[in-house]
């Protein structure tokens, strides 16, 4: 089925609704508020079928105190069937509607023109002439499909309307890994619960699926889908459709995300083109209420020095995608829009974000992706390029492979600056000048150097084998100017001298490893040894101590039980200074001993005095 969506829009009472009725026999004025008023209130939806081919409608009001809401119906549109009555022309809302579709980025426009009925053929012929003259001159970017004389009272006319919308191609796109949708409707029918409706604007879904509500954080099962009213298993990019999801119907609001989880996050500054309408378009600071997709937020808009470009400060937080269109309201009137160009927050000064705004807006990310790496001094992470560029991973990695004197960790998903990978090195460097019996792994260095890959450590400790610094040898790398077998196999003892030398409180086996800079693995490895020979004990999870200290530790306890004739943990920690910690590990080693008696919190021996 090859869907196609198309947006109605005109100026109130030039027939829009009666329009859609007369092609799909559906009426979308439901309310009786609706019916009482004759006009369209909220967004109406109905379709159409032909030979495999869905035409939806959304039917958007045209009263101007509702822009705001056509303005949320428009985002989803192949297409827009623009609707003048031949009688009046061109009016007020007719251009306002135009405008709104042009920021919007709507392309294609098939003008109905309606009850030609009521004029003769020199006036259609007019009408005629000043829209194809109105779409030239102020929106050349739109492409003029079809201009059709229509009648509802006239089969013919709303015949050959048909045919067109039908014959429509449908907005290039691709499958997305991800879901997206914005809820536009909600609604709790009795003895269904929740159902919401939208536009699926990327991915599939199925019944029994999770979503996330982005605005709660909340994951959701969808657990019934429709599409144009009929049940189905699955729904998928580019169709309208309602779901029936588990989530009480009071906790959603209209412009809310359903998404796959981890690929949105909120902000709520951004960062925009604009273009503005009007003589007096919202100055500096003003208060303007922004909208892109359903969701309507209330927002300050502070110009650059180029005001092609400003950033908005959300009084909530926004789920956005770069490329994203959006409207700006100021007195409840359309006063500009835009595309979205930095959807999530950035660490860039205000006088530095127009270089990075003007290559946002040509495409051209390869700039992008420099500027953001001079900010981004540690690494810039592609795992969200879906949001911040509509790219998918595969497209990213290949833009950050073109950006010289970097490196690129394709797992991790980052693109480290040529200062990053110094940074590194200089590290590494000092660890072994610090310590010549270093041993460490690419694992051991990310411990130490957080913000790094394990890949990026790789890639600099080669280099240092390469410059002559470091050694590669049984999966660690050394000083090469140490002898490596004679360092590997000397570990056990140099870890046994270490815990003796700790005494009753050694540090956990990590902390001992790091102290040392070894690779964590390898020292378990050791630990591990000197454990299986009996030389080292463990008494507790991260506590190891060498036979030598356990006896001592042994001996101290029965010389305490003799003397005040039991043992404790508050008389333990009191006679030796230990924390409650290895007070509690030894006593419970105690409680294994044959001639320990456990009484309650008290250990008693068993043979009285004797020891």
């Amino acid at each position: 089925m090859r869907d196609i969506i198309v947006g109605t829009a005109g100026h109130v009472d030039h027939g829009k609704t009666a329009l859609i009725e007369a092609m799909t026999g559906y009426n979308g004025d439901e309310t009786p508020e609706e019916r009482k008023r004759g006009i369209t209130i909220d967004l109406s939806f109905s379709n159409m079928r032909r030979e495999g081919v869905n035409v939806a409608f959304i039917d958007v009001p045209g009263h101007e105190r509702l822009v705001k809401t056509m303005a949320s119906g428009a985002f989803g549109f192949d297409a827009a069937l623009l609707v003048v009555a031949a009688d009046e022309g061109i009016m007020p809302q007719t251009r306002e509607h135009l405008a709104v579709l042009d920021l919007l980025g709507v392309r294609r426009v098939v003008v109905a023109l309606s009850k030609s009925d009521r004029v003769d053929a020199a006036r259609i012929v007019r009408r005629e002439e000043e829209i194809r003259t109105l779409l030239r001159k102020a929106y050349p970017a739109m492409e003029l499909q079809a201009l059709v004389p229509t009648s509802i009272h006239d089969s013919g006319s709303i015949e050959r309307l048909k045919e067109i919308l039908f014959a429509l191609p449908p907005r290039p796109w691709r499958e997305a890994r991800f879901f997206r949708y914005y809820i536009d409707r909600v609604f709790s029918p009795r003895g269904v619960g929740t159902v919401v409706t939208g536009t699926i604007l990327s991915g599939r879904i199925t019944s029994g699926e999770k979503l996330t509500v982005a605005e709660l954080g909340k994951p959701v099962t969808v657990r019934r889908i429709q599409v144009h009213g009929e049940e189905r298993e699955e729904a998928h990019t580019h169709q309208r459709a309602a779901f029936n999801l588990d989530i009480p119907h009071t906790k959603l609001r209209r412009g809310y995300l359903l998404a796959s989880r981890g690929y949105f996050r909120g902000f709520d500054r951004i960062d925009v083109s604009v273009r503005q309408l009007g003589e007096k378009p919202p100055p500096h600071g003003s208060e303007v209420l922004f909208i892109s997709g359903a969701r309507q937020v209330e927002a300050k808009i502070l110009y650059y020095a180029d005001a092609r470009f400003a950033a908005l400060r959300l009084k909530e937080k926004v789920y956005t995608r770069f490329g994203d269109p959006y409207l700006l309201l100021a007195s409840g009137r359309v006063a500009g829009g835009g595309e979205i160009l930095i959807p999530v927050s950035e660490p860039i000064r205000k006088n530095q974000r127009p270089p990075l705004l003007e290559a946002l807006w040509r495409r051209d990310f390869e700039t992008a992706f420099s500027i953001l790496l001079a900010h981004h001094r540690r690494g810039f992470g592609l795992i969200a390029s879906q949001q911040r560029f509509a790219m998918d991973h595969d497209e990213a990695l290949v833009v950050a492979r073109r950006i010289e004197g970097t490196y690129v960790d394709e797992k991790a998903l980052v693109l480290y600056p040529r200062e990053a990978l110094q940074e590194v090195e200089s590290a590494i460097r000092r660890i072994y000048e610090a310590n010549p019996n270093a041993l460490l792994s690419p694992a051991s260095v990310v411990l130490r150097i957080k913000w790094a890959s394990e890949k990026l450590a790789t890639e600099v400790m080669g280099r240092l084998e390469r410059s002559g610094f470091l050694r590669f040898s049984g999966g660690l790398w050394l000083r090469a100017d140490r002898d490596p077998t004679e360092l590997i196999e000397s570990l056990p003892e140099r870890l046994y001298r270490m815990l003796e030398s700790e005494g009753l409180t050694p540090e956990a086996p990590y902390d001992l490893f790091d102290r040392l800079d070894w690779d964590r693995k390898r020292g378990s490895e050791a630990l591990k040894a000197l454990t299986r020979t009996g030389r080292v004990f463990r008494i507790d999870r991260n506590i190891f101590v060498t036979r030598d200290n356990l006896r001592e530790a042994m001996a101290r306890m029965r010389e305490l039980m003799i003397r005040h004739g039991y043992l404790d943990i508050r008389l333990f920690k009191a006679e030796t200074g230990m924390s409650r910690k290895y007070c509690i590990a030894y006593l419970e080693y105690l409680d294994k001993q044959e001639d320990v008696i456990r009484d309650g919190e008290r250990r008693i021996l068993k043979y009285g005095d004797k020891i």
